[in-house]
Formats: C-alpha cells, structure tokens, sequence
C-alpha cells in the first residue's frame, strides 16, 4: 500500500479544485472538512497551504493549466512511501477525497479526471479499483442530487415521501458499500 505525507494530500486536493478552473464555494468547504479528517492539525496550518496552493495555481505558465497542475501533483507524489508514520495517509485515501472534491460541485470535468488518474497511476492504485471508487462516488453523488430535488418538491407534494425514504435508503446503502470498499483493500 502506498502511503502520501498528509500535507502533500492536501496540496493535491487543492489542486483538485483548481483543475477545472472554477475553485466553487461548495469544493472550498468540501476541502475543509476534508483537511479537518486528514489531520486534526489542519486548522493550525490551512492559511499556509492555501497560501502555497494559489500562488502556485496562479502562476501557471500559458498553455494547458490541467497540464501545470499535473506537474505540482507529480511533484507532491514524490513524497509517496511504503512506511507509515503519523504524518502519512493511504494513497488509496487521497484517490477517495480526490474523487470526493470532483464530484462535490457536479461537475466531473476532464481536467479533473487527469489530475486523479496521474494520481491513481503514481500511487499504483489498481484501475478496476478506482472505476469502483468512481461509480461509488458517481452514484452517491446522482442520489444526493435526487434528494435535493425530492425534498424542495416535498412541499407541493407530500406524496413523494415514499420516494424520498427510497432514496434516503439507497444512500444508505452506496456508504456501506463504500465503506466496504475503503477498507477491504487496505
């Protein structure tokens, strides 16, 4: 299992959101919360990596900027290891919260799909593995969106209650999955 240094996780992450060229409200708090589970120290240095993190992005050289961004994720893979130590999260993780910050915005764009599959590849995350990873997301994501919808329509339409327990379920359902998945392989 190949392991990432926390800080390094986190630099990627932001690069996530910057992949697509729209850092959004929603990917900004999904990146929070996911800092605050990285590392329980992650307030304490968040200003730092934002800091670091948007100099860089912003000062991408003309030209493709998903491929500039590739170049600062491969750099921060470099920090990969065999060896755990506190600082240190699986790889297998990163891919999960890289997937976890595409998807927040609903919107998957390309250049996010070749930030995550640099990683998954550098990371030496088998592909069968991350097209579950993939359609687990995908298809929480689909629901979660489903929901939304039901629970404004909820009000004009007290009958859609059925549907929306439906959906709540099938959540349910698609985390025990993922859970599973998460930790079956490590």
């Amino acid at each position: 299992m190949k392991l990432i240094k926390k800080q390094s996780a986190l630099k990627i992450l932001y690069y996530m959101m910057a992949a697509d060229g729209i850092i959004t409200d929603t990917e900004r708090s999904t990146f929070d919360e996911l800092g605050r589970l990285i590392d329980d120290r992650y307030d304490s240095y968040r200003t730092d990596i934002l800091w670091q993190c948007r100099n860089i992005a912003l000062t991408t050289p003309e030209g493709d900027p998903v491929f500039a961004l590739l170049n600062n994720v491969s750099r921060e893979l470099a920090n990969v290891s065999d060896v755990m130590t506190e600082d240190m999260i699986p790889g297998r993780l990163l891919v999960w919260n890289m997937l976890a910050i595409a998807l927040c915005d609903k919107d998957y764009a390309e250049g996010e799909r070749r930030v995550i599959d640099e990683a998954r590849r550098k990371l030496d995350l088998d592909e069968k593995d991350f097209l579950k990873m993939e359609r687990t997301m995908q298809a929480e994501a689909a629901v979660g969106r489903q929901i939304a919808f039901l629970q404004e329509k909820i009000v004009e339409n007290p009958d859609l209650k059925p549907q929306l327990q439906n959906l709540k379920e099938r959540r349910n359902i698609i985390a025990a999955n993922a859970k599973d998945l998460m930790t079956s392989r490590g």
